[in-house]
């Protein structure tokens, strides 16, 4: 394997968030910083991939080096670049990654290094910013409460990495980003929803989730009359803020109306198990909304084409390294709906040919009939099924791996596999501007597929000429490249406002 490019969901967010606040309810952490669970669970996802690649991956030849897997020092193998959107949630997340990936609990050179000087080393939640956020913001009653042990020193970096150099979180300009479509060219993509809502397919379902809205606003009423993004659709609430009521609190094993009006009331539990059973509907209808958004060639390209382009790029620069040169392992630290939108760009069989299962009559008198949702598959009734009424969970991880075939020199030798959440994926790619990018009418044996076994058991792998047209398929269908160069943009964008990748 030469070259392993990563993009990563961001972790668990404080469990508190505006639409269950109630009565003035004061917490300790901003929205969106990232609790210690999510801290943890993020530099666990570091480690899983560090003993991978230890496993897998390419190693340079060093001189005088052993074969004791304790000696193996991660940062003289691999080139490490870490890229996040601006978001404080996905800068820690990404932050918390390089510490289970390269911190000092994992590299053995290090852990002796910090042993022969008698220092001990303790775990780095990268929370540093949290200070300056409260110290910049005037909450100095929170700055005194804060927990200090979670806060990263200057002393903590320097037995980190043992004195080797350390690894930077860039964070571009949202001009030049190109992990976030909707930053980087927010009246472009707003005008772009705006097509997709309008739509009579758009109208007519999103009307009948009005319903669901309604009970889902009884219990949060912070979802009511919350400002929309992209001027607002039928079912008349934000269901990605919706979905993560659920999501958070499942994580930290929360009940769903802890810190609302609702709590100990004499009616909670019956309350808290009708608000359960709207978990599954609200998820799939959120699905299915982006589904409608992706189903869209200009949208998907704006989303998906800059960052699938700025990797190939980087795939074919490791190409043409040496042997003795180490290798790019790239990490961007970005959202669900950049996942998801990766994802339908270059074909995962279950979302593009995947069956609709149900929709919001997943349920059956109060009990769930479908589970699996988060591995995109669906265990009904003991039939298995490929699903697209999928969501990334939080930490959910898409890798493309560069790997190199004995014997076949240059391009033609390397080949790319895509692993979602450790699982390999089947890819059913566009490669002309014609095919479908949902396969709706087109014929699945017609359509190229990649990473299943052929009938003379051979796996058939995406090659870097395979992944260019792709490219250049979602592009051209599209709309081609003045997507992403419109020089009005800056001068619309104040208009726009800022509408973020939370407009679900």
């Amino acid at each position: 394997m030469v070259v392993c490019i990563f993009f990563c969901r961001h972790m668990i967010c404080s469990v508190i968030n505006n639409s269950c606040l109630t009565n003035g309810f004061i917490f300790y952490q901003p929205f969106g910083f990232l609790s210690i669970l999510g801290m943890d669970q993020m530099r666990e996802v570091g480690r899983r991939f560090r003993n991978r690649y230890e496993k897998l991956g390419h190693r340079v030849s060093i001189p005088d080096s052993k074969d004791d897997p304790s000696s193996y020092a991660f940062l003289d193998h691999w080139e490490v670049q870490a890229y996040s959107t601006n978001y404080l949630r996905t800068v820690m997340s990404v932050q918390c990654f390089l510490d289970g990936l390269i911190g000092s609990r994992n590299d053995g050179q290090t852990q002796k290094r910090c042993k022969t000087a008698n220092k001990s080393s303790r775990i780095i939640y990268a929370g540093g910013g949290l200070s300056h956020y409260y110290k910049e913001a005037g909450f100095h009653e929170q700055l005194e409460l804060l927990n200090k042990s979670m806060l990263t020193t200057e002393e903590d970096m320097g037995h980190a990495i043992g004195g080797r150099s350390t690894v930077k979180v860039e964070v571009r300009d949202k001009q030049i980003d190109t992990l976030n479509a909707f930053d980087r060219r927010p009246k472009m993509m707003n005008d772009l929803v705006k097509d997709v809502i309008a739509t009579e397919q758009f109208q007519r379902i999103d009307s009948m989730a009005l319903p669901l809205a309604s009970k889902l606003c009884d219990f949060l009423p912070g979802l009511r009359g919350a400002p929309q993004a992209f001027g607002g659709t039928p079912s008349g609430i934000n269901w990605i803020h919706a979905n993560d009521h659920f999501v958070c609190r499942r994580a930290h094993s929360v009940p769903l109306l802890a810190f609302t009006d609702h709590e100990g009331k004499d009616y909670e539990v019956e309350a808290e198990a009708k608000l359960e059973s709207m978990a599954i509907p609200v998820m799939s209808h959120l699905a299915w909304r982006f589904r409608e958004w992706y189903s869209s060639p200009r949208l998907l390209a704006a989303v998906s084409s800059p960052p699938l382009r700025e990797i190939m790029g980087q795939m074919h620069d490791a190409v043409d390294r040496s042997l003795e040169e180490r290798r790019p392992f790239v990490l961007y630290s970005c959202h669900d709906v950049t996942l998801l939108g990766l994802l339908y760009a270059i074909g995962a069989d279950f979302l593009v040919s995947g069956e609709d299962c149900g929709g919001t009559k997943m349920q059956e008198e109060g009990k769930v009939i479908h589970c699996g949702l988060d591995d995109g598959l669906i265990a009904n009734h003991c039939l298995d099924q490929s699903s697209w009424r999928w969501w990334p969970a939080y930490s959910s991880t898409i890798a493309f791996e560069l790997v190199k075939v004995e014997g076949q020199p240059g391009v033609d030798g390397h080949f790319i596999r895509v692993v979602l959440n450790g699982k390999a994926l089947r890819l059913v790619p566009m490669l002309s501007a014609d095919d479908e990018r949902i396969l709706n009418h087109q014929p699945l044996h017609n359509r190229q597929r990649f990473g299943t076994m052929s009938g003379s058991g051979m796996c058939d792998m995406m090659g870097l000429q395979d992944f260019s047209q792709i490219i250049h398929a979602l592009e051209e269908a599209g709309g081609g490249g003045t997507l992403f160069s419109s020089v009005e943009e800056s001068a619309l964008e104040k208009q726009a406002g800022r509408l973020g990748v939370e407009g679900g």
